[in-house]
């Protein structure tokens, strides 16, 4: 394959107007996900908390990670008012988008130094109307795609998604810089409703042949959530363990983006320790670093495509691997602005890369008429292993020191990046055996 066929291809694959919808949905669930990760992180950071506090705030996003126990809810009822007047799907999404815009408000109006329990119970509410939002919107992403455009699918998806998270990121830092942390969260909080507009705009999905029910006070309402627990949760996890390795996959999950996670928990903090300040973290780290990504995203997608998605996985995270040892170099020469940029640039272009080939991963793995809990139960289990990661990784900072973490992260690579290469193999064997099976049977009909 030339040059100028690739190129071809690469813009018929991303000029779909179809794929458009992807785009906002990727914004609309990017824009509140860091608030209460990042840069939540920075502000306990400017307030002087310690590193391993900070990752074990990681806790506040629990109600996030279990957004499957109640992915059934918004697979199988209607939202009150609002799913009868928008749509089932779009009901739920402007729903938690309206308990977003509380949860932010709240924490506009508490600081870490004088109330922490109102920060945390102010982000865990911004977490479980985030997991809603995500939950709602799912449909959307994979509703009348075949496998595959999974890949380029998942390119735009990370456009959009990283878009939102580049207005957040970089929006409250300029902003906490010049007026504070409380301004720039209540300033984000009303950025919610610029979501609310592009969710209004796309088309809502064909639902599934189980029609969506409505809260009321029937006495066998418990008795229909009960059935629809079984059906919309058991069922389809029951219908993932008949892959044949299935375990297999849930490591891989679990694993694949763990050294990936650690360091993205403590770099910005180690921004901070080695000199670095809000405006120019803002200026380099979210503003290059999020055009980076986009470009890593968008090749991510691409290369998806042309490959497989589990080569695409192999790839991506050997690159990403690589690209974190950058960190290293920076922890030993300090305080280095250029270097920044060169940090920033090979982590996020690396890091978008691996990010849309895990996510179109994920799309393999769904079936269709469960997609919203599957997708849901398979993130839990990745959520899972991120927690964990976040969770220790201000423990491991502070006791290894700046320059052995970041070694321990890229070292965190390896088990992700020999599962993948595992499963590789096997599939190729069994390729392999297969067409020799073939072989054979039409040499004995001969």
């Amino acid at each position: 394959m030339n040059i100028s066929s690739v190129v071809s291809d690469f813009v018929k694959t991303y000029s779909d107007p179809k794929k458009t919808s992807r785009l906002f949905i990727g914004f609309s669930c990017g824009v509140p996900f860091l608030l209460t990760l990042t840069i939540l992180d920075l502000w306990l950071k400017d307030c002087g908390v310690s590193n391993t506090a900070i990752g074990l705030f990681t806790l506040i996003h629990c109600p996030y990670t279990l957004k499957f126990l109640w992915a059934l809810f918004i697979d199988r009822f209607n939202f009150p008012y609002l799913s009868k007047k928008f749509g089932h799907k779009k009901g739920w999404a402007l729903a938690s988008q309206l308990l977003l815009f509380v949860g932010l408000s709240g924490m506009a109006c508490t600081t870490p130094q004088t109330s922490l329990y109102g920060i945390i119970i102010c982000a865990s509410i911004v977490a479980f109307a985030d997991g809603c939002q995500d939950m709602s919107l799912y449909t959307y992403q994979v509703q009348s795609a075949r496998s595959q455009q999974f890949g380029p699918i998942a390119g735009i998806f990370m456009v959009g998604y990283k878009t939102g998270m580049f207005l957040s990121k970089s929006a409250s830092l300029y902003l906490a810089h010049y007026f504070g942390w409380n301004i720039a969260y209540i300033i984000m909080a009303f950025t919610i409703f610029a979501c609310t507009f592009f969710i209004l705009k796309i088309k809502e999905p064909k639902e599934p042949k189980n029609i969506p029910l409505t809260f009321t006070g029937n006495p066998d309402f418990l008795a229909v959530v009960k059935n629809s627990f079984a059906e919309c949760l058991i069922i389809p996890f029951q219908k993932f363990m008949e892959k044949e390795n299935w375990q297999t996959l849930i490591w891989l999950i679990i694993l694949f983006r763990a050294g990936d996670t650690i360091a993205q928990k403590m770099a910005k903090p180690f921004f901070v320790d080695i000199g670095f300040s809000m405006l120019e973290i803002a200026n380099v780290v979210q503003v290059f670093g999020t055009i980076a990504t986009l470009i890593g995203g968008i090749l991510g997608g691409f290369l998806v495509k042309q490959k497989n998605v589990k080569v695409a996985m192999l790839y991506t995270a050997i690159f990403h691997a690589i690209a974190c040892l950058s960190y290293v170099a920076l922890s030993i020469i300090g305080y280095d602005l250029y270097m920044l940029y060169f940090v920033s640039f090979t982590e996020n272009i690396t890091g978008g890369m691996m990010s849309t080939a895990f996510i179109a991963f994920l799309y393999t793995l769904c079936n269709k008429n469960h997609c919203t809990t599957q997708y849901a139960l398979l993130w839990a289990f990745y959520d899972l292993g991120g927690a964990i990661c976040r969770i220790t990784s201000g423990i491991a900072a502070d006791l290894l020191g700046w320059t052995n973490f970041f070694i321990f992260s890229v070292i965190m690579f390896i088990p992700g990046i020999m599962l993948i290469h595992s499963d590789i193999r096997t599939e190729e064997h069994k390729s392999f055996y297969s067409k020799i099976k073939l072989l054979n049977i039409k040499n004995n009909k001969k």
